[in-house]
């Protein structure tokens, strides 16, 4: 009787949690991929400190919210703590995400989809050279085909492009940005902060704010194109409040599903930035775009297992 009961009812509980996380993590996947050509539109209008002042300013007080609301603290802030999210801050947002909205502004948001997925890589490596991590062979085999996916796609497929290292400035930049990137998932992993996640994300952005806003007062004056700016401060909020509650989803994704699982549907980022970037922005998708997106995914999947 139990039996035919499951069997006419509604599905396993384990079944149900699992289907919604796969849909969350398809959700989190369509927003950070729309970060690229979105962030492209935005770069046209306000200039790489406006636009990540302004993510900050917007996230870290719905942040504090949702982390009062969520996981309540039971203690004081520690010395850890606050270095954390000094660290977390000016490498995750002051340096990473201004320094990548930079790289935007001079190279394609196709390019840009590409070189970005190749982060994974680059932080496994530097956690082998800093942390100790042991890479297997696979591993190395990897960082390989990342590698190659990376100088194809900066040389648009041409060796002669390598050579001569003729290559887009803003590619160039994009890569840079990787090293704030991997200096922040490296001392994510080795910080002493016992904070949920919610709250280092809540002060990381906090400080973010503190840093850049009057920097980008200073030097690019957004008070100026707060009415000729529509798309640009649109963004703004797309990536203070959808992306970077993505971030907080994709953790209870990886809670309800592993992070093996989690991380392989992340490969499919690469050709949803080429979907939505041909879509939205009308960039042609060439044959090294392709073939740029399939290494990357290879070397990521492969280095992952």
């Amino acid at each position: 009787m139990a039996a035919g009961g499951v069997r006419g009812g509604s599905p396993p509980l384990d079944y149900q949690i699992t289907r919604r996380a796969y849909a969350l993590l398809l959700v989190v996947i369509l927003l950070w991929s729309g970060n690229f050509p979105l962030g492209k539109l935005a770069v046209g209008q306000l200039g790489p400190l406006t636009l990540t002042a302004g993510r900050a300013l917007i996230a870290a007080p719905l942040l504090f919210v949702l982390a009062r609301l969520t996981a309540p603290r039971n203690r004081p802030f520690s010395r850890r703590d606050w270095t954390a999210f000094v660290v977390l801050g000016l490498t995750g947002l002051v340096l990473n995400t201004t320094t990548w909205f930079w790289g935007l502004s001079l190279t394609t948001a196709l390019n840009a989809g590409i070189l970005g997925a190749a982060s994974p890589i680059f932080t496994a490596l530097a956690a082998a050279v800093v942390l100790g991590d042991q890479l297997r062979r696979r591993a190395w085999a990897g960082i390989g085909l990342t590698v190659l996916a990376v100088l194809v796609t900066v040389s648009k497929g041409s060796l002669a492009t390598l050579l001569a290292f003729e290559v887009n400035r803003g590619d160039l930049i994009i890569l840079a940005s990787q090293a704030a990137w991997v200096t922040y998932s490296l001392y994510s992993r080795a910080a002493a902060s016992t904070l949920p996640a919610v709250w280092v994300m809540a002060g990381a952005h906090a400080v973010g704010g503190l840093v850049l806003v009057p920097l980008a007062m200073v030097f690019e004056a957004p008070w100026r194109t707060w009415h000729t700016a529509p798309i640009g401060w649109a963004v703004v909020v797309y990536g203070a409040v959808p992306v970077t509650l993505g971030h907080l989803w994709f953790y209870g994704v990886v809670r309800a599903i592993g992070p093996g699982r989690a991380s392989a549907f992340l490969n499919l980022m690469p050709f949803v930035v080429l979907g939505l970037s041909w879509l939205l922005l009308g960039e042609t998708i060439h044959a090294y775009h392709v073939v740029g997106a399939l290494l990357v995914i290879a070397g990521v999947a492969l280095a992952a297992r």
